[in-house]
């Protein structure tokens, strides 16, 4: 089977999941949360506080292997989904840190 033919959501980058801890620094605050997932272009962030939409960040993902770098973009928040106390954050990243 091919898998490009067995992929059904129509985006550019595969989403890949994880379950990260991460570190999201506003202009003002540093809060941290969980990466549900990860693309090429962008990534699910779960945190127990609200951002509002259009807000910028640096995310910081530790790297769990001392042969791979750590992951430090600038995203955007672009939509939110509420579920109890916890917020899931649609976030594009804007650019990579190095």
């Amino acid at each position: 089977m091919n898998l490009s033919n067995a992929y059904e959501e129509k985006r550019n980058f595969i989403r890949m999941k994880m379950d990260s801890p991460l570190q999201l620094t506003l202009s003002d605050k540093t809060i941290e949360g969980v990466c549900i997932d990860l693309s090429g272009t962008g990534m699910c962030i779960e945190l127990k506080e609200p951002l509002k939409i259009g807000s910028q960040a640096v995310v910081h993902l530790p790297s769990q292997q001392s042969q791979i770098s750590a992951f430090n973009a600038i995203i955007r928040v672009n939509r939110v989904m509420e579920d109890g106390d916890l917020y899931y954050y649609g976030a594009e990243i804007l650019e990579l840190l190095s």
